[in-house]
């Protein structure tokens, strides 16, 4: 065996390589988006578990380079700063699109419902720690099948990967990106169910709250935005401006924490709460006036951009040893967050047909990221015909910027208590 894998290991240094560069990695990337959201379209089963174009295209690449190396063909090596460069502007963007108030003006569920997510946040920290030293693999791999790939879905997952892989975990974009594709298909198929099942076993009314309280004006206007905001060159500019000032300021900041303290603080995920705080006082102030909806487009290409190079990034041949463990770890986090919302979340939401639709989408949410509470919850109120307005407002703003206020500097704290 030992003579076998000698002979392997020779063969695959001889492996024909190519060097991709910067633009060449960048376009790569661009077709794969374009390729994810063909088969989106084309295929029903990716549409319905909501899984994004990014992951669809860049992991199909991934497979590809699996394919090639284990028959010792080709290997390839990426010039990847422009991904880095797309993370820390996604990261920016989060900040720079909410408030510190914002949960304040929220009301008394949204607060509740934030509260039980951070609660989430260290029980999904803890499982991922805790089950990682009971099944022998490194605590790093562990959280990384916890909140960032859980919660934090395929995003937050690529985004903190580079701390654990800056604290000596290689293969921790590989494992946040594998069970970030098990949350979204884990919670699409257990959410729904859950919500059906808890809407019967209580005889619950299918009915809701019509009537529009200052709560729900005051939320949907932070999420639909005001209606005079226009995206136009002006306005993106701007936005692009500040977002590249607030990294600008808070990379090299990050940086002199770091040599301070010997607390490892990222640049990127600094520039996110230095972006939160810039905008609870731009709201206040008016320092400049900022577009929302251009900022979200700028976002919505960062993440994206990021996030199918993150996948073609993929080493799969590192979960090889990985497997068990890693499939161990994320049953019991499954289990956990599917108690967490029978018996926690739909009790402190009120126990009527808006708290099994928070569920369900909690569900989702806790296991696969915001947008797969959304369309969990979207599956359920079609069912019975009725939309719950409260839980469509409530999921999307807790689920987007709120939990990370908790779940980002959690994971940072893990992190370098376990790094080497």
């Amino acid at each position: 065996m030992a003579q076998y894998l000698n002979s392997k290991d020779e063969r695959r240094k001889n492996i024909l390589t190519f060097n991709i560069d910067i633009i060449t990695f960048a376009g790569l990337g661009a077709l794969l988006l374009m390729f994810g959201d063909w088969v989106i379209k084309r295929y029903e089963f990716f549409w319905k578990y909501s899984i994004p174009s990014p992951v669809i295209g860049g992991f199909s690449f991934a497979v590809l380079m699996l394919i090639l190396k284990e028959t010792n063909l080709v290997n390839f090596e990426f010039d990847d700063a422009l991904y880095d460069l797309f993370m820390y502007i996604f990261f920016v963007t989060i900040g720079l699109t909410t408030g510190l108030n914002l949960l304040k003006r929220g009301g008394r569920l949204l607060l509740f419902y934030v509260f039980v997510c951070w609660l989430l946040v260290f029980v999904q920290s803890g499982i991922g720690v805790g089950m990682a030293l009971v099944t022998g693999i490194s605590p790093l791999q562990g959280i990384m099948a916890g909140y960032p790939s859980m919660q934090g879905g395929h995003g937050m997952a690529g985004s903190l990967a580079p701390v654990a892989e800056a604290l000596g975990e290689n293969s921790a974009l590989t494992i946040g990106m594998a069970a970030a594709t098990y949350g979204l298909i884990a919670g699409s198929l257990i959410g729904g169910p859950v919500g059906n099942w808890l809407i019967k076993k209580n005889n619950l009314s299918i009915e809701t709250d019509e009537a529009k309280s200052n709560y729900d004006e005051e939320l949907s206007k932070e999420i639909e935005g005001d209606y005079k905001d226009e995206v136009n060159g002006q306005n993106i500019f701007i936005s692009g401006a500040i977002v590249f000032i607030i990294l600008a300021i808070g990379m090299p900041t990050a940086d002199w924490i770091t040599n301070v303290t010997g607390f490892a603080v990222p640049g990127h995920i600094f520039s996110l709460f230095l972006g939160i705080f810039f905008r609870s006082i731009n709201d206040k102030k008016q320092i400049v006036k900022m577009s929302d909806k251009s900022m979200g487009l700028i976002s919505t290409l960062s993440l994206n951009m990021f996030l199918v190079m993150a996948m073609m990034k993929l080493k799969i041949w590192e979960l090889y040893d990985l497997a068990i463990p890693l499939t161990v770890i994320l049953i019991v986090q499954t289990i956990i967050t599917v108690l967490i919302a029978i018996f926690i979340m739909f009790k402190i939401m009120g126990k009527n047909y808006d708290a099994a639709i928070l569920a369900s989408g909690f569900i989702g949410h806790g296991l696969g990221a915001t947008p797969n509470g959304l369309v969990v919850m979207d599956a359920v109120c079609k069912k019975y015909g009725l939309v719950s307005k409260k839980a469509f407002l409530i999921i999307p703003v807790a689920g987007t910027v709120l939990t990370d206020i908790v779940g980002v500097p959690v994971f940072l704290f893990v992190t370098n208590l376990f790094g080497s």
